[in-house]
């Protein structure tokens, strides 16, 4: 295996230091993302003592502008022509936005009215979420389409930012809960600890702006100006294509899934296990069995395809929820229910991208128009949906529940509720993903698809 890449051909095999770099980018997204994600709901109830009921609707709202913003990002990144590349400009553009924006979601004002601080969470959040994320994860993802055109390489990338997306959630898993108890566990811990994963994050970008290149994308003319980017083959490619729904409504759910998973988290830890510092040891065991299987998924998708994959682990984590959402709550349980989840997200995970790529391929060879700054923002839209509704339904479920965060013994009905919002529902999803698959046949296309896309480039 190589260093460095040392070509420029679309086709080209990527060396260490590129795919390190690029995976980069997903742990400094991971960084601020999974403070979103796992512990920013918690730090508005159990910190600041914020209504969740209240939060959760105001997420919900939320969500409508960032989806929004999504496909705006995406039609942009389709339209961008730069020499730094297409996604890559936009990764040096945002990245010190985005830190920021993270940093401000913790410093809520104390000493303001309770009507102030729900306006002011509306605002950050919104800013962090729907325009600087936006503005960093669209174009980041779609660099992926662009990195390389070798279908092998896209499977290893596929697999590759998962991995970023893992290390970076481990790390903030493993270290949140103990760094913000020594700093005090109060609110200036938690601004703290933000600070220092917000930095952590912008290096990252930093690494993966400087070692990376985009290789497939249209070269521009100075005589000609810029390419015509034609917007309704553009959606054509996508919204008339199969294919690419069902990939990004599995993406959806298997992301929901994930995403009440860490929203429910802590209050797992706390109201059902008795200490919140029991969190590190199966979200730590989840995130660590994922990132094996992310590995293993890559020879296992050769074997049996994309699809058959991800069947395979959105199964065991079906199995593994109604396993520990019907046995009584336990920490060897939870951890050994963990591992088991973790196997599952691994195998699901470490295709994704791979599998959303195929399907924008599909659509430019059925219209002639490739589509992958759109196609692969609804990855991040389907992302931020699944986070930001899953936060929303926590709140809800714990709130039905009666949850109290200044209690340290909650009610039955309390625990029923953080078991349900933990377990249930992620099996759920993970249900719904199984039967969305049953309709979808693209991998033993993609070989003729692949042959004839590259006779269609090289004729151009």
């Amino acid at each position: 295996m190589k260093l460095f890449t040392n070509s420029d051909a679309p086709n080209s095999s990527l060396g260490i230091v590129e795919k390190t770099a690029y995976t980069s980018g997903n742990i400094g997204i991971a960084f601020i993302n999974t403070i979103i994600a796992s512990f920013l709901l918690f730090y508005y109830t159990d910190v600041l003592f914020l209504n969740a009921a209240v939060l959760g609707t105001l997420i919900l709202v939320s969500r409508v502008f960032d989806g929004v913003t999504d496909i705006i990002m995406g039609m942009i990144v389709d339209r961008t022509f730069s020499k730094l590349g297409r996604g890559r400009a936009w990764v040096i553009r945002m990245c010190v936005p985005y830190a920021i924006s993270g940093i401000l979601l913790m410093m809520v004002p104390q000493d303001a009215t309770e009507i102030i601080q729900y306006i002011y969470v509306f605002i950050t959040y919104n800013l962090c979420n729907a325009i600087c994320l936006t503005a960093v994860y669209v174009p980041y993802n779609a660099m992926s389409v662009n990195l390389t055109s070798n279908t092998k390489e896209r499977g290893i990338i596929s697999v590759l930012v998962m991995m970023g997306a893992v290390i970076g959630t481990l790390i903030v898993q493993s270290t949140v809960d103990s760094a913000t108890k020594a700093l005090g566990g109060d609110v200036r811990a938690w601004r703290i600890v933000i600070t220092v994963y917000a930095i952590c994050g912008l290096v990252c970008h930093l690494f993966c702006f400087f070692f990376t290149k985009e290789r497939c994308v249209p070269q521009v003319d100075v005589g000609n100006g810029k390419p015509h980017v034609d917007t309704k083959l553009e959606l054509k490619a996508l919204f008339g294509n199969k294919y690419w729904l069902i990939a990004i409504s599995c993406i959806f759910f298997a992301l929901f899934s994930t995403g009440m998973l860490n929203g429910a988290g802590m209050y797992y830890a706390k109201g059902a296990l008795g200490d919140t510092a029991y969190y590190a040891s199966f979200s730590n065991v989840f995130a660590i069995s994922q990132l094996f299987f992310l590995l293993i998924s890559i020879f296992l998708s050769r074997k049996v395809g994309k699809r058959n994959t991800i069947l395979a682990g959105m199964a065991v984590m079906v199995l593994a929820s109604a396993v520990q959402g019907f046995l009584p709550a336990a920490l060897p349980t939870a951890v050994l229910c963990a591992a088991f989840k973790g196997i599952g997200a691994g195998f699901s995970g470490g295709v994704a991208y791979a599998f959303v790529a195929d399907t924008i391929d599909y659509g430019e060879w059925k219209v002639g128009q490739k589509s992958e700054g759109v196609g692969m923002a609804a990855i991040t839209f389907a992302t931020k949906m699944a986070q930001g509704i899953s936060t929303v339904l926590v709140g809800w479920i714990i709130e039905w529940g009666g949850y109290d965060g200044s209690l340290a013994l909650q009610s039955g009905k309390a625990v029923l509720a953080v078991n349900a919002a933990y377990n249930f529902v992620p099996g759920i999803c993970c249900a719904c993903v199984i039967v969305l698959l049953l309709f979808y046949d693209l991998d033993r296309k993609m070989p003729q698809i692949q042959k004839e896309l590259e006779e269609r480039r090289m004729r151009k």
